[in-house]
């Protein structure tokens, strides 16, 4: 497997342009698949300048409806010669909003609308088969004795605010002879819960290899030691944090997990 970092929030290479994201591109046993696109279109751009065409595509996977992961698409879907499934799951198209300092919510969801890319597939099944051995993972539960819904993320339903349970999350699996390869956008349901539920999903399968937002920019430090301990449980050889996990979490899976940790930056290309 190869995997393109077409957009993420830092860079350290010359003419690759960064932002508050996530885009790659994946290509694994002759299939090329983009996984979100970043808040604009500087994941089309950084494709460039690394190389890459964005053509052909097997399929375009939004992990959930925020516009750090969707926001990109338009630029890609005007370019494409032909059109290209877009998994996404329907609860993704909600009102979403997050807690800002003040009294107001910011609006954080999808930046267009359905009828903008008509090739959505509106995903259903918790488990769904994309190719041989690739699956879309979605409904991620919330586990007694794991982690809870992550605070201050909102839905506007009939003129009210309820908590987002982030049921549109979904995770991209290859079941590989290594073992399973995770990649996660954002980990809303927390980081923990996903893997636990990843392991339900594919009894008696090795997780190999997670790439992951793991949403704990601002968490504390005693949530962040948890979770970094209970990684432990799940035994991945590569670990490659990235986007929200935020630079303080970051470090401290470099230094607890020094073997299996991946520096992971917009611009990177990693094999497995």
């Amino acid at each position: 497997m190869r995997i393109f970092v077409l957009s993420e929030n830092l860079t350290y290479q010359r003419g690759i342009v960064c932002e508050h994201g996530l885009s790659l591109l994946i290509e694994e046993g002759g299939k090329r698949w983009l996984f979100d696109t970043g808040q604009t279109g500087i994941f089309v751009k950084n494709a460039r300048t690394m190389g890459l065409a964005l053509e052909p595509l097997d399929g375009i996977i939004l992990s959930h409806g925020h516009f750090d992961h969707c926001g990109g698409i338009e630029t890609l879907i005007r370019q494409l010669s032909v059109p290209v499934p877009v998994y996404v799951r329907g609860r993704a198209f909600e009102a979403k909003f997050a807690d800002k300092k003040g009294p107001e919510k910011e609006e954080i969801g999808i930046p267009w609308k359905k009828e903008s890319c008509g090739s959505l597939v509106l995903v259903e099944e918790r488990k769904k088969k994309l190719s041989q051995d690739v699956w879309l993972l979605g409904d991620i539960p919330y586990t007694p004795g794991l982690e809870g819904t992550s605070p201050g993320m909102f839905v506007l339903r009939a003129g009210q605010f309820e908590q987002d349970r982030m049921s549109d999350e979904q995770m991209l699996v290859f079941d590989t002879p290594k073992g399973l390869l995770v990649f996660a956008g954002c980990s809303h349901p927390g980081i923990i819960n996903c893997l636990h539920y990843v392991r339900e999903q594919f009894p008696g399968k090795k997780i190999y290899s997670l790439l992951a937002g793991m949403h704990l920019m601002h968490a504390g430090q005693e949530k962040i030691s948890w979770t970094l301990e209970r990684l432990r449980e799940y035994g991945a050889e590569v670990l490659m944090p990235v986007h929200c996990t935020g630079v303080n979490a970051i470090v401290q899976i470099q230094q607890q997990y020094p073997e299996q940790f991946r520096d992971v930056h917009c611009g990177s290309v990693i094999e497995l």
